[in-house]
């Protein structure tokens, strides 16, 4: 079943816990409800024009080069947050025209601050391509650093162009905001596809879509860490933690019953996970290498499951219904210290520490039964609401740099994977088509 609240509820009905778990009835209790508004407030975003890709000469475009240079650029500044992109039937200049040289007074007077013009020529199997930023309040263009400082030569590769587009965009955020952008990593997730869950892997902006998995059977709860893939797979009957590593697959942890939610320590070394090996589903560490039990952290009545590292390897969140429904909790890395962090609301789970050390972004059950992102701050406790109306919104995931969370939606049906700032802005769907996508993982 394609339910949505994989990570907790499957762990349940894998382990056989009750059905008051499984099937939650009634509405949530309106005194332990999340009651938070979207975060708000302003933001200025750089205006800036990106005509389409302008063919210099050579063969024509029939392996579809100018929608994987200019489409890869559009898409990657929208989902950055940080841009307006001008509309194109408001352009005054005739980019085509004009060639790559920018009439900078046209582009100004229409309020342009930076400009982006792509150029390509295609002589057989290769494309030099030529991309370029202009400061128009400046009257010059800037340059960027190496291979974005002049002409390119690449593969007519629709999935090679686009990379080297991505590259270029990650530089022109960098401009920007002095941090670069996050178009080189990738995303692993599971997706239906028929009666099996798969592991695929894909761009931030949903292209260049892999399936890593092929077994025909369920594989689940993918993280990706230090060149390595971790997943649950049942693939040898069991509940097991298999490493996906250079396109193999081996069985890491196959002890009995649940072997979970495998997370890579940063720094690797070890590896937290969810076994029931002793009985009850617990969080262990296990020698990332050989599989080996290192230690037990958590003992405890109700379910320990979900762990995830803080980015110092000191602590980690983890999900417990100890105290009578699953909680956000935090314990050091040694499992001393174990204190529970939300107190309101009656389903909160899917822990996913910041990059950057201070929130946990999780999902949680509001008042309405549905399912929505919260941002904790580990400081001071307090809790931040990132969704609202807009279907069921789980499994939180942040990027590299802590700036943006990949989750998924059931806002236009079929459970997808969305990408917004860190903020619960500028939320944009990033995959397509038939199928459904659960428990994101972004690489780090």
């Amino acid at each position: 079943m394609f339910r949505r609240t994989l990570p907790f509820l499957a762990l349940v009905a894998l382990f056989g816990a009750s059905a008051a778990y499984a099937q939650p009835d009634g509405e949530a209790k309106k005194d332990g409800a999340l009651e938070f508004n979207v975060g708000a407030g302003d933001i200025v975003l750089f205006q800036i024009a990106v005509p389409d890709a302008i063919n210099l000469g050579g063969a024509p475009d029939t392996r579809g080069v100018t929608e994987a240079l200019t489409g890869t650029i559009v898409r990657d500044l929208q989902i950055s947050g940080y841009f307006n992109l001008l509309d194109r039937a408001a352009f005054l200049a005739d980019p085509a025209k004009e060639g790559m040289n920018p009439d900078y007074t046209a582009w100004f007077n229409i309020g342009t601050q930076g400009l982006i013009k792509a150029g390509y020529r295609i002589e057989g199997g290769n494309v030099t391509v030529d991309l370029r930023l202009y400061s128009v309040d400046g009257n010059k263009q800037i340059k960027l650093p190496a291979p974005y400082d002049g002409p390119a030569v690449r593969p007519v590769d629709p999935g090679k162009l686009r990379f080297h587009a991505h590259g270029f965009v990650n530089e022109v955020i960098r401009y920007y905001t002095k941090a670069p952008g996050l178009f080189h990593t990738r995303i692993v997730a599971v997706k239906r596809l028929a009666r099996a869950k798969e592991l695929v892997m894909l761009a931030p902006d949903g292209f260049d879509e892999v399936q890593l998995t092929r077994t025909g059977g369920i594989n689940m709860l993918p993280s990706l860490s230090g060149g390595r893939i971790l997943f649950t797979s049942f693939r040898d009957g069991g509940a097991h933690l298999f490493t996906l590593q250079g396109g193999n697959a081996k069985s890491l942890a196959a002890y009995e019953g649940l072997n979970t939610g495998g997370q890579l320590k940063p720094g690797g070394g070890q590896i937290a996970l969810t076994l029931s090996k002793d009985g009850n589903p617990e969080i262990y560490l296990i020698d990332a290498n050989s599989g080996a039990p290192v230690k037990r952290l958590t003992d405890s009545w109700g379910i320990d499951t979900s762990p995830s590292w803080s980015p110092d390897g000191r602590q980690i969140a983890f999900v417990s219904d100890r105290q009578g429904s699953p909680q956000i909790w935090l314990m050091n890395a040694d499992g001393s210290n174990q204190r529970r962090m939300t107190f309101q609301g009656d389903y909160n789970q899917t822990p996913d520490w910041s990059p950057k050390g201070d929130k946990v972004a999780f999902t949680a059950r509001d008042e309405r039964n549905v399912f929505d992102l919260f941002l904790l701050d580990v400081g001071s406790g307090q809790i931040q609401r990132l969704t609202q109306n807009q279907g069921n919104n789980e499994e939180p995931s942040f990027s590299p740099d802590g700036r943006y969370i990949a989750f998924t939606s059931t806002r236009d049906g079929s459970s997808q994977i969305y990408i917004m700032t860190a903020d619960g802005r500028f939320q944009t769907r990033i995959t397509r088509g038939k199928g459904g996508y659960m428990t994101p993982h972004w690489g780090r």
